[in-house]
């Protein structure tokens, strides 16, 4: 399982290791459609993409990841397989992640707006891309990060994190 910490993502961490972290288990989901494209979702608060997911609710982690997919992106959705995990430790919160990647089909769109108020607020929205342009836009989206031209620190370890899922998941 992949390790991320402060020092992994940025050159100077503003943010000392706290003497404990809180626990939180969380899923992301790579899905594709009939046409093979990607699913990555953005909103103009932060402009940049990354894959649908979130906290997770239940020890259910396929469940959580499909939930995830139906709420922000409107498809049921078929798991294909586990894609892999990244352990995050983020010292500004004192926030410890589990992160499980699956792999997933879309089954059928959803007819209800089914995101969360505060997504609708942010105006979350899904794009969709073959494998190449999301690869190539999450690479660009690491080389910022990398450059500390990302301002927010849980985008940042998002970017390095799902960049590393699709990485690993050739298509």
């Amino acid at each position: 399982m992949k390790i991320l910490k402060d020092s992994d993502i940025f050159k100077n961490p503003e943010h000392q290791e706290p003497g404990s972290y809180e626990e939180r288990q969380t899923v992301k989901i790579i899905v594709q459609n009939d046409k093979d494209e990607i699913a990555l979702i953005t909103n103009p608060i932060h402009n940049f993409f990354l894959l649908p997911g979130g906290g997770a609710e239940s020890n259910d982690l396929e469940k959580e990841a499909e939930r995830e997919a139906l709420e922000e992106i409107n498809y049921f959705v078929k798991i294909i397989k586990e894609v892999g995990k990244i352990e995050e430790f983020r010292n500004r919160n004192a926030k410890h992640y589990i992160t499980t990647c699956f792999l997933a089909k879309t089954i059928e769109e959803n007819e209800e707006d089914l995101r969360t108020e505060e997504e609708k607020k942010n105006g979350l929205i899904v794009q969709w891309f073959s494998y190449d342009e999301a690869l190539k836009i999450l690479s660009d989206q690491v080389q910022k990060a990398k450059n500390g031209e990302v301002e927010f620190y849980n985008t940042t370890f998002n970017i390095i994190r799902d960049y590393f899922f699709v990485d690993l998941e050739k298509f």
